[in-house]
């Protein structure tokens, strides 16, 4: 059963990454004109637009990487580990997946503005810590024995 969730979590890493590269090689090798919001109004929009990226990319990469250390999904995982996986793994990889196809999406639309490709680059480099393998999803669904002591002396001062 852990072998579906991580192979369906597998899937949507890989989709994410493909969907990033094949909106690149249609901007960089096909030579496919992507610039539309180039024109001068376009660009003051683009000052807004740009903001909200930067914001968002820089508040979403830390929550989705310290995403299972909260303390209710935390216990959703060891409690139900295989759904809860699936649940909040989609979630975190779909976070990753949105923040590096708009980044490097509108990376081209904007006429290689490199913010948005920078961007991209940082969501690229954060999506290796999040690879959902075998070994990754099994420590994310037990307590480890750390956890059980640091539980274990929360409760005993209570």
């Amino acid at each position: 059963m852990m072998k579906r969730t991580r192979n369906i979590l597998m899937a949507i890493y890989w989709l994410i990454l493909f969907a990033a590269a094949g909106l690149y090689c249609c901007g960089e090798f096909l030579e496919v004109d992507m610039a539309l919001l180039s024109s001068d109004e376009d660009r003051q929009l683009g000052v807004v637009v740009q903001m909200v990226e930067i914001l968002l990319t820089l508040g979403l990469v830390p929550l989705a990487l310290r995403l299972f250390k909260f303390q209710r999904i935390h216990h959703a995982l060891i409690a139900n580990s295989q759904d809860a996986l699936l649940k909040w793994g989609s979630v975190r990889m779909l976070i990753l997946g949105f923040l590096l196809v708009s980044n490097t999406l509108l990376y081209y639309l904007y006429g290689f503005e490199a913010a948005f490709g920078y961007l991209a680059v940082m969501v690229m480099l954060t999506m290796p810590f999040v690879l959902p393998t075998m070994n990754r999803c099994k420590a994310e669904t037990e307590e480890t024995k750390v956890e059980a002591d640091n539980t274990e002396d929360q409760e005993t001062e209570v």
